[in-house]
């Protein structure tokens, strides 16, 4: 503590506790024998699926929508509607298994995992349902949650 003009005190705060904090963190992934951003990134990656999964179609939605059109639906030359409504249904959890890691960064006092999803029409549902942000809002604030109960752990001896 210093004193500052006026006769008041001012406290310094050192942010060494939360750098302990994440070094825990950090140490106790290495122990299961992964980084912590190996973890974090996995933990980030599932989350994200597990968001995208509510959102497929399920085969009865498919039928029923070709069914209001009168079964007049876009189709490959050549293909009749029952072997584009089977292609449909196979195709069902491609936006969610499309998610992939594409780069992992990290310091000694932050991690940034970055994902991607490699199907072709993934940006026109991404930015419909915006999984990727909804999922970094999940695994931020709950890798958040830890790093702050470790880091009050941590500074409870003050």
């Amino acid at each position: 503590m210093g004193k500052a003009s006026g006769g008041k005190y001012v406290m310094r705060f050192d942010p060494s506790g939360l750098s302990q904090a994440f070094d825990r963190m950090r140490k106790e992934a290495d122990k299961k024998g992964k980084s912590l951003m190996e973890q974090q990134g996995k933990f980030f990656l599932n989350t994200v699926k597990a968001l995208a999964k509510p959102l497929e179609p399920t085969p009865d939605e498919i039928y029923r929508s070709a069914k209001a059109r009168g079964f007049k639906i876009r189709r490959k030359k050549g293909y009749s509607v029952k072997k584009e409504l089977q292609r449909r249904i196979r195709a069902i959890g491609t936006f969610r298994r499309g998610w992939k890691p594409a780069r992992i960064e990290q310091s000694r006092n932050w991690i940034r995992v970055l994902i991607g999803n490699i199907v072709g029409y993934s940006g026109e549902v991404e930015n419909k349902w915006k999984t990727g942000d909804k999922g970094a809002d999940v695994v931020g604030g709950r890798f958040k949650q830890r790093l702050h109960k470790l880091a009050k752990q941590v500074t409870s001896i003050f």
